[in-house]
């Protein structure tokens, strides 16, 4: 008999109390989205450039703007300084040359594009995030009114931490232009109560925006219309204050990917007030530590090769549009299948391919129970660094004591490993695929028995020869 481990991880249980996965395809165009407690739908697949050089930002738009990409929210900060960029590329992109080149070209407006940008903690208090939203507002907006633009704003930290490494408030605060320090008080001197003030505006100018959000339904509007509000790496404490004080509860939660295993009392209470989750550091969180979880990643590879393998054999499939499978695209498309958005950083075309809505759906729609429950083990080890093994229990069902041995699978030695007496069980950790045997105390007789769980997995022999 071969079963998962006891302990199942906090996502499994989420899938389970919906029954299924929220994420849902346009109908117009077949994109992965999640409705928001607003109301309002927004693309699950996204791409983050907050970081990105300045430099490669318009490429990096431009390639994912593409329909064969067709990317329809990226993730960027007001303390990032690229707001401006970004507008300016995604203009360039729908009045340039690109028109000629695959793209929605004819007459037809491209679709609107979701921007998820937030309000830095050097500007928390009322009148400094008026000002910071104000400020990204106008970086948006698009020469040639080519596209709406849906801005989901959000506050990105509750406050200024001088015990975080990289955080110097005020250092930070000195540095800010003379009309930030006009606007209001130092947010780092008040840190307890600032964002409460920052929230008030964001509520304030999402109602101020109201109108602007039911007339865009169709109708192009020239500046970009907040869509929702949100907050970033808030931690329970803070989310629980702000859920009993807020006129406008929040849309959208951005954090770590750690959280979405390691703190349930977050998580439940994001899914008790339907706030969507959207995960940051997807992939340098998980994937970038395979060396120090192999049999974790070796999940992920075995997968990863079995869903591209049935993917081409299915009567969808299509070789001039061929999805690009690989680990992170599978862990992409359990974070989808979860309904948790996600904002991937790629600078390089392998990895916007793998990270493309395009290849995330595929591998979504052949997601299996099995594969859930596989993902369930590996991930959490990989986020750990921890080793998986399987795990094989052996119990004596004979009147007399019986010899365990390992099979090595190389020089097919037979080593022994445990002395069983009657009615005993024994337990050990090795890997799929190994072979134990076992024999009576007179080693009369003897008998083979195969690993057949994966990694993370048990499996219990009862020993009657």
């Amino acid at each position: 008999i071969t079963m998962p481990s006891s302990s199942r991880p906090l996502l499994l249980l989420l899938i389970l109390a919906g029954l299924i996965s929220s994420a849902y395809c346009d109908d117009d165009d077949d994109v992965l989205t999640t409705q928001l407690n607003n109301g309002l739908r927004i693309p699950l697949v996204g791409m983050g450039i907050g970081n990105l050089r300045y430099d490669l930002i318009p490429q990096v738009v431009s390639a994912n703007l593409m329909p064969s990409q067709d990317m329809r929210l990226i993730d960027t900060a007001h303390a990032s300084n690229n707001e401006q960029i970004l507008g300016q590329a995604v203009a360039e992109f729908d009045n340039g040359a690109n028109n000629n080149r695959g793209t929605r070209g004819g007459g037809h407006n491209p679709p609107a594009l979701h921007v998820v940008t937030k309000v830095w903690y050097t500007h928390l208090g009322y009148e400094r995030t008026k000002l910071s939203v104000t400020e990204s507002l106008n970086n948006l907006v698009l020469w040639g009114n080519t596209r709406q633009i849906y801005v989901h704003m959000l506050l990105h930290w509750p406050r200024c931490n001088d015990e975080i490494e990289w955080m110097n408030c005020e250092e930070e605060e000195n540095n800010l232009p003379q009309y930030v320090k006009y606007a209001g008080p130092p947010p780092h001197l008040d840190k307890e109560n600032a964002w409460k003030g920052s929230w008030r505006a964001l509520e304030d100018l999402y109602t101020e925006h109201a109108f602007e959000r039911e007339k865009a339904d169709g109708v192009i509007i020239t500046k970009p219309i907040i869509a929702s509000i949100g907050v970033s790496n808030f931690e329970l404490d803070d989310m629980k204050v702000l859920m009993e004080g807020a006129k406008v509860r929040p849309h959208l939660y951005q954090g770590n990917s750690w959280l979405i295993f390691h703190d349930p009392y977050l998580m439940n209470l994001l899914r008790e007030h339907h706030i969507l989750f959207q995960s940051y550091a997807v992939i340098s969180g998980i994937i970038q530590r395979r060396q120090d979880s192999p049999s974790a990643f070796h999940i992920l590879s075995t997968l990863a090769h079995e869903l591209r393998a049935t993917i081409q054999s299915s009567s969808q499939y299509n070789k001039r549009k061929e999805p690009v499978i690989t680990e992170a695209t599978l862990l992409l498309a359990y974070c989808i299948h979860s309904d948790i958005g996600i904002v991937p950083r790629a600078a390089a075309e392998d990895h916007q391919h793998e990270n493309s809505p395009f290849s995330i759906k595929a591998v979504v729609q052949h997601l299996t129970p099995d594969h859930i429950g596989k993902l369930e083990r590996a991930i959490p080890a990989l986020m750990k660094g921890e080793e998986l093994h399987t795990s094989v229990s052996f119990m004596n069902a004979l009147d007399s004591a019986i010899h365990i041995h390992w099979l090595n699978p190389e020089t097919k030695e037979e080593v022994l490993v445990s002395n069983i007496h009657p009615g005993s069980v024994e337990v050990h950790t090795t890997h799929p695929g190994h072979r134990f045997v076992a024999y009576d105390k007179e080693r009369r007789m003897r008998k083979e028995f195969l690993v057949e769980a994966g990694y993370g997995e048990d499996q219990f022999f009862e020993v009657e020869l």
